[in-house]
């Protein structure tokens, strides 16, 4: 008989989705600020630039998400982000 492939459980899939609806969203408005942070132009067009981003960056981010293995990696992945882009977005200058 063939091997069967074991389905992840159900708290795997609890976590997946719940992170690729929770943990992505604050990767995306801190990727939104940093990306805006570094246009050129005045603090209007880039407050702009950087709210019309986040949208498309958080649906980015939470397709990204659902092709991680376990939800564990997907919040291990995410707060690392948001750490990264937070240390990123403390050191831009408006």
């Amino acid at each position: 008989m063939a091997e069967r492939r074991q389905r992840p459980g159900r708290a795997n899939d609890v976590l997946r989705v719940s992170g690729a609806l929770l943990a992505t969203l604050p990767v995306a408005v801190l990727a939104a600020v940093c990306l805006a942070s570094a246009l050129p132009g005045d603090a209007e067009f880039r407050l702009m630039v950087g709210l019309t981003l986040a949208l498309p960056l958080w649906v980015a981010a939470m397709c990204a998400a659902f092709l991680a293995r376990g939800g564990g990696r997907v919040w291990w992945w995410c707060g690392a982000a948001s750490v990264l882009l937070g240390a990123l977005t403390a050191g831009a200058t408006w």
